[in-house]
């Protein structure tokens, strides 16, 4: 009876917290920020007299083309209808041979699997240059391939109100200074867009590859984050407990499906590793639960809010932007604002002043809380408030279904946190 309870409190919550992510999603992002156009103008006349269709065929990506032949998609095309205006991102046929995509690789691949990858490479809206020009961070493109295995909550065309929708794979794009195209954090090369009657084709140096896993699989079959995800699920029942199912627990939130709603949600994540707990002293389980048990949060019923954080929580939401520091609504949930960031976004001079919530009537904003570093090709964060030195993302960018995790090598830990 007691779980029946917590699930239909949390799905309330949750739903709520869903319904607000939506509208930040598909909310202002460019009166917060209005920059100016990125990189150089790229050479583009939108003076089109074919059609995509025929513009690939006499273009010279011949593998991609080979592709899009035998995976039928003229005829998905056309039956999208005679208004359709889609984005075409066409694979240059080194990057085709790199991938091992050749014309005799091609013909042993089916047809269905050809559709989906050609689907995965087109995007349900035709995105001009200054569109990507005017960016300041790496936005959503739909493509025109769907899961059907996973859900999504988003806004219908036309809504505010979220529902269930198939997932559909997502590329964030911008634009690099030197004008290449940035597709999921990798440099996609700087070739000159092709306007068509029915949209534009956009040529990559690389082939792009769907995300197969959520996040917490990639933990999971990595080996290095034992402690991270052993606190997680401690933490998890712990905060059950502790809330009554009423407040969500944010610090490792949004690794894979939610069982609440039974959908996706798009984030990024930063992932300590097995030697960033090392390095900070923390070196076994129990050294865990001794942090834990210093501190018991409690829900204080007249505020209807949490008296605090687990303690490792305490640390570990840092590495998800640091939501649970945000003030909550009067109903108990946290608006959040989109917060999937590729490695070209984690720079102090586009997300340094970065709302994690916006203000509302009744409840102040909050600020991302972390400082990014930028050395060459290095990345680094801290908290902003902090004297602990910096953690290395040691890799980036790696796809999921969820968005981009990246992993480092320390905790983002503040300078009163005692771990003895």
């Amino acid at each position: 009876m007691k779980n029946k309870i917590y699930s239909t409190i949390q799905a309330t919550i949750l739903c709520g917290a869903f319904f607000s992510m939506g509208l930040s999603q598909t909310g202002c992002r460019k009166e917060m920020f209005m920059p100016e156009p990125e990189g150089e103008t790229v050479p583009y006349k939108d003076s089109a007299s074919a059609d995509i269709q025929i513009a690939l065929k006499s273009s010279p990506y011949k593998l991609f083309y080979a592709a899009w032949q035998r995976g039928n998609m003229d005829k998905d095309l056309e039956a999208l209808g005679a208004r359709a205006s889609v984005t075409v991102l066409a694979v240059d046929d080194a990057s085709m041979k790199a991938a091992g995509l050749d014309e005799t690789e091609i013909g042993k691949r089916s047809p269905d699997e050809l559709n989906k990858l050609m689907r995965y490479h087109m995007l349900n809206e035709k995105l001009e240059p200054l569109t990507i020009q005017t960016q300041k961070l790496s936005s959503p493109r739909m493509t025109l391939l769907d899961n059907p295995d996973l859900n999504e909550l988003r806004a219908g065309a036309g809504s505010a109100v979220t529902r269930l929708y198939a997932y559909t794979y997502r590329h964030f794009i911008a634009m690099a200074k030197d004008s290449q195209l940035i597709i999921n954090g990798q440099l996609c090369g700087n070739y000159k867009p092709v306007a068509a009657r029915n949209g534009i084709i956009w040529p990559v140096n690389r082939l792009l590859r769907k995300p197969e896993k959520h996040i917490r699989e990639i933990l999971e079959e990595d080996g290095r984050f034992t402690m991270l995800l052993a606190i997680s699920d401690m933490n998890d029942a712990s905060w059950m407990e502790y809330t009554w199912g009423s407040f969500t627990r944010y610090a490792s939130m949004y690794w894979g499906v939610e069982p609440s709603s039974n959908s996706v949600i798009f984030n990024s994540y930063l992932a300590p590793t097995d030697e960033a707990f090392h390095q900070a002293g923390i070196q076994r389980i129990e050294q865990v639960m001794e942090i834990n048990s210093r501190f018991t949060p409690e829900l204080v019923w007249e505020t209807y809010t949490m008296s605090g954080l687990i303690p490792t929580d305490s640390i570990l939401d840092y590495h998800n932007w640091g939501r649970s520091y945000a003030p909550t609504t009067n109903i108990g949930y946290v608006p959040s604002a989109r917060t999937v960031f590729y490695s070209n976004d984690l720079d102090d001079k586009l997300i340094g002043d970065y709302w994690i919530t916006m203000p509302t009537a009744t409840t102040a904003g909050y600020k991302l809380p972390l400082q990014f570093i930028r050395e060459g090709n290095t990345i680094k964060v801290k908290l902003k408030s902090a004297n602990t030195p910096p953690a290395t993302i040691i890799a980036r960018d790696i796809n999921t279904f969820e968005g981009p995790l990246h992993i480092v090598d320390r905790l983002l830990l503040p300078d009163n946190f005692k771990v003895n």
